[in-house]
């Protein structure tokens, strides 16, 4: 039986030079090669005209693609693609796959705005296009024109989530993945905790005046970011100043046509990102000058300056830099946002609320009453509190990468340049484990038991962290801060949250109402008796 997806070369390849960066020592140049794309090597394909490929009469067109099968085309009126892809995602994806019949792929083609796609309808093609991503065929998605060219200059050129040279991102991603890692974790494990303390005991004061869950979110994972960061507390003046940087870096990437001229969003952008990479560079400095006195660094700065290779090779404070800005990005909206719909799922579940206290009566009676590594995994039930969240609600609703070479995909050809579109929403949607189940096990409903379950415990199409090489790389470290607030709210607070409202598209969905909520704190009894 055929893999899903044979990166076998379907036509000539061509070695092209690559350019080493001098700044510190990297993989060899020569051990990289970058296959010939389209205009090198004409192909044939029954949709050229959408993919912006060969001519199909071109005598020298790759006989390989062209014995492939085509994805069938989507032909979504533009009005109608501009009312979906644009003011609802989810329901677009689900609309373009609905219709497949027994393809496996489908395609969509190139309209005023909107670039052409391939879209896999399965997890295990899905998984099959990330696992490419080390070997080439197959890098991110971000195009070097157009809006898209936004996060490379808000983010920098050595962001992860802009470096498309497999050897250079696998590079990087060695040398920050150790400030992410299980030990990493342990060692912010108290300052997190204290942290989650903190804010929730200021909801609680604002007694029934309340707050809104969504905005209080965002500023208590914000904080988080910076302290777990920087290895200390911020200054609340300072992190409001920071917060309103990080908004104006943020609006900068819709910031459409990124006119850099005065007063508008782009020139702010741009100043915001100048002044919050000085604010990361002046704490790198700091570090280094303590770890050159023999001065132990916290944090995850502390660790990404102390961070070495087997070759000696240490990250630059650019590199750092760039990478902080993403952590500051991929770890703010994302886990602000899944954590106020688990409060609404909370608020309309309390059966499910009820299970989530007695289970931390469990791990307190055996672990006491701080958070530790030991304590977290043995939350079961929380984990699967947030996971079933992140199944009904991922924030990240799909992933774009792009073909670098001609390969096949589940049967089909795939031109060089085409860009992959992975529905990760409504994969998750269609997870064929409960597709066809009825009542509490149904797709739409909220229920964690499922993910107690063996099959609940395997990935399935569930990919809210993404997939391969390029996995979040603080997805463990979301996952901690997640299940901690989870346990302090279990363990000390009754709350009530007004979720009669609508959910909006963001980033993820968000509650147009704020999801206003009034904390108190438990009363003995009611601590006791959970």
């Amino acid at each position: 039986m055929m893999h899903p997806l044979n990166s076998k070369l379907l036509c000539k390849q061509q070695p092209v030079a690559s350019v080493p960066r001098s700044h510190v020592a990297r993989p060899a140049a020569a051990s990289r090669r970058v296959i010939a794309r389209t205009a090198d090597v004409p192909l044939h394909h029954p949709h050229h005209d959408s993919l912006g490929s060969a001519d199909a009469g071109d005598e020298s067109r790759c006989p390989f693609l062209a014995a492939l099968r085509t994805p069938p085309m989507v032909n979504m009126p533009w009005l109608q693609r501009v009312k979906y892809q644009v003011f609802a995602p989810a329901q677009y994806q689900a609309q373009v796959l609905r219709d497949r019949g027994e393809h496996t792929i489908v395609q969509g083609r190139r309209q005023p705005g909107f670039n052409s796609f391939f879209m896999p309808a399965t997890g295990e093609l899905a998984k099959a296009v990330f696992a490419e991503e080390p070997g080439g065929t197959i890098t991110q998605g971000l195009a070097e024109k157009g809006g898209f060219r936004a996060f490379g200059t808000l983010l920098g050129e050595d962001s992860l989530l802009v470096v498309k040279d497999p050897a250079r991102h696998a590079y990087l991603r060695a040398l920050l993945q150790p400030a992410f890692g299980p030990d990493a974790i342990a060692s912010y494990l108290p300052d997190i905790e204290a942290l989650v303390s903190r804010h929730l005991a200021s909801w609680q004061a604002s007694g029934q005046a309340g707050v809104k869950a969504y905005g209080a979110l965002k500023m208590l994972t914000f904080d988080f970011i910076l302290q777990i960061v920087m290895g200390r507390s911020i200054p609340e003046q300072q992190l409001q100043h920071l917060g309103g940087l990080f908004s104006s870096l943020t609006a900068g990437l819709v910031a459409w046509p990124y006119i850099d001229i005065p007063f508008t969003p782009w020139h702010k952008a741009l100043a915001a990102r100048e002044e919050l990479c000085g604010f990361f560079l002046a704490g790198c400095a700091q570090a280094r000058e303590a770890l050159a006195a023999g001065q132990a660094v916290p944090g995850i700065l502390g660790r990404l300056v102390a961070a070495v290779d087997e070759q000696g090779n240490r990250l630059t404070d650019q590199e750092i830099t760039h990478n902080l800005l993403l952590v500051l990005l991929a770890g703010h909206d994302t886990s602000s946002t899944t954590l106020t719909r688990a409060l609404a799922n909370l608020q309309d579940h309390p059966r499910v609320l009820q299970r989530l206290r007695q289970e931390q009566q469990q791990v307190v009676a055996r672990h006491g009453g701080r958070i530790s590594s030991d304590a977290l995994k043995d939350m079961r039930y929380a984990d699967a509190v947030v996971r079933e969240t992140l199944r009904r609600d991922p924030v990240v609703g799909a992933v774009i990468r792009v073909a670098t070479r001609d390969f096949e995909l589940g049967g089909y050809g795939v031109p060089a340049g085409t860009n992959v579109l992975l529905p990760l929403r409504t994969l998750a949607e269609t997870d064929p484990r409960w597709l066809h189940s009825p009542g509490d096990m149904a797709p739409a409903a909220f229920n964690p038991d499922r993910m107690m379950t063996p099959e609940g415990a395997k990935p399935g199409q569930l990919m809210p962290f993404g997939g391969g090489a390029r996995y979040c790389l603080g997805a463990a470290l979301a996952m901690a801060e997640m299940k901690t607030f989870l346990a302090l709210l279990a363990r000390q607070y009754a709350f009530q949250a007004d979720t009669a409202t609508e959910w909006k598209p963001a980033l993820g969905y968000y509650p147009a109402n704020g999801l206003p909520l009034v904390l108190s704190q438990l009363q003995q009894q009611q601590t006791a008796a959970v």
